[in-house]
């Protein structure tokens, strides 16, 4: 292939020699000849342009081994709407534990030396409704950390411009953006709400409330009817957004979390008892937010009412559990940024998915669908469309959408968003304190002794990873 500058050496050097030619032979007079030398300085031009059009543009990609017939499908839908196609190499992170340590070591040095790949397309699914992962296997351990880092492009004039991005949900988007520069793209959430069955009539939450801090609801006595249980067995869901790596501060204290801890302990119920909690939240410990929902409820039938989850500071907030970025060193970041722009469209949503030829799927008819992601789309006009979607209802009842409407109603409620991190893991050895043999084991002298101590180690394990390892 020609580039350019070989063109124009070649049309000089053209030129130059039939010009020697013609006038020292005197074949031709002066202007006939400068018009043949032009015209073959235009062929040599249409020639080297013709050569650089077929030149096919290519981009690299790195995502999860998991992702890997949704990332395919996404990059065949792209090059299907193109003129010109784009030559994708895709590497995948592999899903075997032994041997994504040694892979994610080396993505992650070629990362931060510049020499990685153009699109990196991750999630942090395994890692939700706060699963303890070794950090080591983890592409990104932080990426709350990673925005500050400089290996990622700024795409805040492509986000600028693009209509799709500003139907968004904000606080989510803007978890991507540092200094007012978007770095990473978030593309599904999750976040804890407190879900009650309406037809109870005993809600003692309003949505009010449910944005003051938790441990002044607790003083005051609201919410003695929320599932207590739940307050141990996922500590990151009412942790929420409260802490600040860049200025390395914490939204709350040690005496907080006692207060959190010691509602739960005092009120949690026996596994074997008969009483039904009145309220209930679920965490996305299987793929989404109320994954539970749709193996216990009928949500065809029964009406729910959804509020955002109380957190320590009182800011409902989310988790991001899938997102898109481009390295800093992409030579094409707008091509780049059009293929990450697929995963937040409407026909990725749907529950057709991408719509490409059949035969060209790499493994199953409607691959390319968010679901496929596990989480909730970060488009905020298309919550309800994906509630009724988790449903699995083709033909919604009227109950069935003001479920879907109360839901996302709740959700509009969320203040802040941030990435998973080495925080929402901490709540593990939280929990085991206060378990034995599987169960939840309340029932001894020193519980009391054992809140404080938990309260402690939570409280310290948060600070050192905010201030010593995401500080400044």
């Amino acid at each position: 292939l020609i580039d350019e500058s070989a063109c124009l050496e070649i049309n000089y050097r053209a030129g130059a020699f039939v010009l020697e030619v013609l006038i020292m032979k005197k074949k031709m007079k002066r202007f006939p000849c400068l018009i043949l030398i032009s015209l073959l300085s235009i062929l040599f031009a249409a020639s080297c342009k013709g050569k650089e059009a077929s030149k096919a543009e290519s981009l690299t990609i790195c995502t999860e081994e998991s992702l890997k017939f949704v990332v395919e499908d996404v990059t065949k839908y792209f090059n299907d709407k193109r003129e010109t196609p784009v030559e994708f190499q895709i590497t995948y992170i592999p899903e075997n534990e032994t041997e994504r340590a040694s892979t994610c070591k080396q993505l992650r040095t070629e990362l931060m030396t510049g020499k990685g790949a153009d699109i990196y397309i991750l999630s942090d699914h395994k890692r939700n409704g706060g699963l303890s992962v070794d950090e080591d296997t983890l592409l990104l351990p932080d990426a709350n950390r990673t925005l500050y880092s400089g290996v990622f492009t700024d795409l805040s004039d492509y986000t600028a411009d693009d209509e799709s991005f500003r139907k968004c949900f904000a606080p989510i988007m803007e978890a991507g953006a540092a200094q007012g520069k978007q770095y990473i793209i978030p593309f599904t959430f999750d976040a804890e709400l407190i879900k009650a069955d309406k037809s109870d009539d005993l809600l003692s939450l309003s949505r009010e409330d449910c944005s003051q801090p938790l441990s002044q609801l607790i003083k005051e006595g609201k919410i003695k009817s929320l599932y207590p249980q739940g307050f141990l067995f996922d500590v990151s869901g009412w942790i929420g957004s409260s802490f600040d790596y860049q200025k390395g501060n914490l939204y709350f204290s040690e005496d907080d979390i006692s207060y959190v801890l010691g509602y739960a302990v005092e009120n949690a119920v026996s596994d074997a008892a008969d009483e039904i909690p009145r309220y209930n939240f679920n965490s996305g410990e299987n793929e989404s937010l109320h994954s539970d929902d749709f193996s216990s409820d009928d949500l065809q039938a029964a009406k729910y009412e959804y509020l955002p989850m109380v957190t320590l500071d009182g800011r409902p907030a989310a988790r991001i559990l899938s997102y898109g970025a481009v390295s800093r060193t992409c030579k094409a970041p707008q091509t780049a940024y059009e293929v990450l722009q697929l995963f937040w469209q409407d026909d990725f949503i749907s529950t057709d998915g991408l719509r490409i030829p059949h035969e060209d799927f790499t493994a199953y008819y409607h691959n390319a669908t968010i679901l496929n992601l596990g989480g909730i789309p970060v488009r905020e006009d298309l919550w309800e469309q994906w509630y009724l979607i988790k449903n699995g209802t083709s033909e919604p009842t009227q109950t069935a959408v003001e479920n879907a409407q109360s839901f996302s109603d709740a959700l509009k409620q969320t203040v802040t968003a941030r990435f998973l991190c080495t925080v929402d893991s901490l709540g593990t050895e939280i929990s085991n304190m206060f378990m034995k043999d599987g169960r939840i084991d309340l029932d001894r002298e020193a519980i009391e002794e054992d809140i404080r101590l938990a309260a402690d180690m939570l409280y310290n394990n948060i600070r050192y990873t905010v201030t010593e390892q995401g500080g400044s």
